[in-house]
């Protein structure tokens, strides 16, 4: 019993105990609920840093940074205030004051990092929200307000973002920025969004102008050129690698700055494909637009689009391609010799000429141009086949094809093949107006035939010519490079005399402004003008004195102004009309030498000289002064040269004849050269009469022959 009684007192103690320890804290805690009630932060909401405090039965424990004693003293007033009952441990740490006050942050390819010093932990974290924790290296100062702080930071990094690169230190009231800038707009935006209230230090170097890059390529048939401006990397001479021609012009500026996405550089890489295809044209790229115009060939048209294809997806494209063409006119000269046919021209395209020329035995199409171009709607395929059938039937002939026009003609043997021939050319494409001319076999009439010749447009045959006499043997007596032939070769006649009285009339050419020659039943008849500056009584003179012949020539009259050109239809030179005659013209750099040795040519090729003992030039030495004229007009006018006319004469019997004479003769001769277009003021006449010439051997006991000379020198 006893023992059932100490074991029922000592639980009764435990739990009384356990009721009191209950008891106890929960009155502690209720007396640590009111003073956490009771102490708050209120009022001290401007405090840089966060306060931690904690309440243990009546002790209230305050911690965290503070920036100075003179807070810390505040703090602890603010909880003192709250009542006598409560103990305030002061846990507060004094945060260290920085002097200089130095917060720095970089911008390069790694991003921004910030170090140096920030005041509270909060302004930190918002500014490290911005550049990233990995790159903020910070210790915690006072020494500054957290809001001028924090603006200061938020306007920096703003700033930065404006910039390649960059440094942005801030030390007190100092601000030092050294940076690189793209564009001169990006380094204002940078400077606008720097914070105020400091002192500035600030140096930008600024990459670019600005100006978006460009390229303008311009290409016609002998010239590449190019401008624009070009990112780094892209170097301006892929101009010339991808077009593939040597540039005569790269007027591009190359940039520091790269293009950043590619797009320009893929653009002109497709633009400069494409115009690799083209004969003439522009291309015009920008980072937006690509604009390519110019000529093309079929093929190269192909190629072209393929290459543009690869332009960016961003890029507009304006392209005006049209299929290349050299503007010659179409035309198709098909000439039959009896077996083989030449042709030459230019026809559209789609034509097939061999197929069209396979019943001749051989085609010769060397001068033959296929076109990239068609001719619109007309059948040139069916204009040939017509007109190529029917010259089949010829013994020779020329057929002539143009736009809307077919012209046939030449030798038939019998009437029957012309019905033949006229039976194919029913079956033309009636867009093509149809000529024809068709000669028939010899049919016993005598010879009659007539040439005419113009020293522009050359010479013409037409009517019969006698046996074995052709229009390409006159060509070649005549020296000239073709005959237009309308004429019929026939059965008799003489040829050997028509050919010697051609081989005399072919001497004279060179007189002649134009003329018709005709020939009848073995007479001779010409009439003609002419050429400028010869006397038409004295040709015919010269003509008469070498076969009879009727003449009726006369003087040359003013048809083309002064100044005006031609191609001369014998030599294929260019001559000018001067007042007195057709000079050739001249195109060489004219100097001493070569002056004086073209005036020698001259004279020893034309064998220029007076008659003897006379002090005037007969009527063939015509051609030679109008040669001399231009040379020595060209070597003048175009140069600081001046030349004496120089006469030596050793004919008369004594010193002074020969001199009166040489006098007379040099006074002749530039009055020849002048009355052909030749100046006065710089050519210089000297009679030197039996005085040897300056090239001529002293020594030598054989007299020297009467001669003109032409010494050239520059002007003093």
């Amino acid at each position: 019993m006893a023992f059932r009684t100490k074991i029922g007192l000592i639980a009764f103690c435990a739990g009384l105990s356990a009721l009191g320890w209950l008891a106890y804290t929960s009155w502690l805690d209720r007396i640590e609920a009111r003073i956490l009630q009771r102490v708050n932060l209120d009022g001290l909401d401007e405090l840089a840093h966060p306060l931690q405090v904690s309440v243990n039965g009546r002790v209230v424990t305050v911690s965290g940074w503070i920036n100075s004693e003179q807070e810390r003293a505040r703090v602890l007033r603010h909880f003192h205030a709250h009542g006598q009952d409560i103990t305030v441990a002061d846990r507060l740490t004094v945060l260290a004051e920085a002097r200089p006050y130095v917060t720095q942050i970089i911008r390069d390819e790694r991003g921004l990092r910030l170090s140096g010093y920030a005041p509270s932990e909060a302004a930190l974290l918002a500014v490290s929200a911005q550049i990233g924790a990995g790159g903020v290296d910070v210790q915690l100062a006072s020494g500054t307000s957290e809001g001028r702080w924090r603006d200061a930071m938020n306007r920096a990094v703003e700033s930065l973002s404006r910039l390649e690169f960059g440094t942005l230190r801030f030390e007190d009231n100092q601000l030092h920025l050294t940076a690189t800038a793209r564009f001169p707009d990006d380094a204002q935006a940078a400077l606008a969004a720097l914070p105020e209230g400091y002192d500035n230090q600030v140096a930008i170097e600024v990459l670019d102008d600005g100006q978006p890059f460009a390229l303008s390529v311009q290409l016609s048939r002998d010239q590449l050129t190019a401008t624009g401006k070009f990112p780094a990397g892209l170097l301006p001479q892929i101009v010339s690698e991808d077009i593939g021609r040597k540039a005569q012009s790269l007027r591009i500026v190359q940039a520091r700055i790269d293009d950043a996405d590619g797009q320009f550089t893929q653009a002109v890489r497709a633009g400069l494909r494409a115009m690799a295809q083209l004969r003439v044209g522009q291309l015009d790229v920008s980072r937006e637009r690509l604009e390519i115009t110019g000529m093309v060939s079929r093929a190269g048209m192909l190629r072209a689009e393929r290459a543009l294809r690869k332009r960016p997806a961003i890029t507009q494209l304006v392209r005006r391609l049209e299929i290349y063409d050299d503007g010659l006119p179409f035309y198709l000269l098909a000439e039959f010799d009896g077996a083989d046919v030449e042709v030459r021209g230019k026809i559209p395209y789609g034509v097939n000429v061999p197929a069209l020329a396979s019943g001749f035995d051989a085609l010769r199409s060397d001068g033959l141009v296929q076109a990239e171009i068609t001719d619109g709607a007309r059948d040139w395929s069916g204009a040939l086949a017509t007109g190529l059938a029917g010259l089949r039937e010829m013994q020779h002939g020329r057929l002539m094809v143009a736009p809307g026009s077919l012209h046939l003609s030449g030798r038939v043997a019998t009437p029957d093949i012309q019905t033949k021939i006229e039976a194919h050319l029913a079956r033309k494409p009636a867009e093509f107006l149809l000529t024809r001319r068709f000669d028939l076999v010899d049919d016993g009439t005598p010879p009659n035939f007539t040439l005419t010749y113009d020293a522009q447009s050359g010479a013409r045959l037409s009517g019969k010519l006698p046996k074995d006499l052709e229009a390409k043997q006159i060509a070649e007596i005549l020296q000239l490079p073709y005959v237009e032939d309308s004429s019929q070769l026939g059965l008799i006649g003489r040829a050997d005399f028509t050919r010697q009285a051609l081989r005399v009339l072919a001497d004279w050419l060179w007189h002649f402004e134009q003329f018709e020659f005709h020939y009848s039943a073995g007479q001779l008849a010409l009439t003609g003008v002419a050429a400028p500056g010869v006397a038409p009584e004295d040709l015919a003179v010269a003509l008469s004195s070498r076969f009879v012949i009727a003449t009726e020539i006369t003087a040359a009259s003013q048809t083309a102004d002064i100044g005006a050109e031609r191609i001369h239809a014998r030599s294929g030179l260019l001559e000018r009309r001067m007042s007195g005659a057709w000079v050739p013209v001249y195109s060489f750099e004219p100097t001493v030498a070569l002056c004086s040795a073209a005036t020698s040519d001259i004279l020893e090729q034309e064998h220029l000289r007076f008659s003897n003992g006379l002090a005037h030039f007969d009527v063939s030495a015509a051609p030679a002064l109008a040669r001399l004229a231009g040379l020595i007009g060209h070597c003048l006018q175009t140069s600081t040269l001046r030349v004496d006319a120089v006469d030596y004469s050793f004919s008369m019997p004594s010193e002074a004849e020969n001199d009166r004479l040489s006098q007379a003769r040099v006074g002749a001769l530039v009055a020849a050269l002048t009355a052909r277009g030749l100046p006065k003021d710089r050519i210089y006449p000297k009679g030197l009469g039996d005085r040897r010439p300056h090239n001529a051997q002293q020594a030598s006991i054989v007299q020297p022959a009467d001669r003109i000379e032409f010494i050239w020198a520059e002007r003093p």
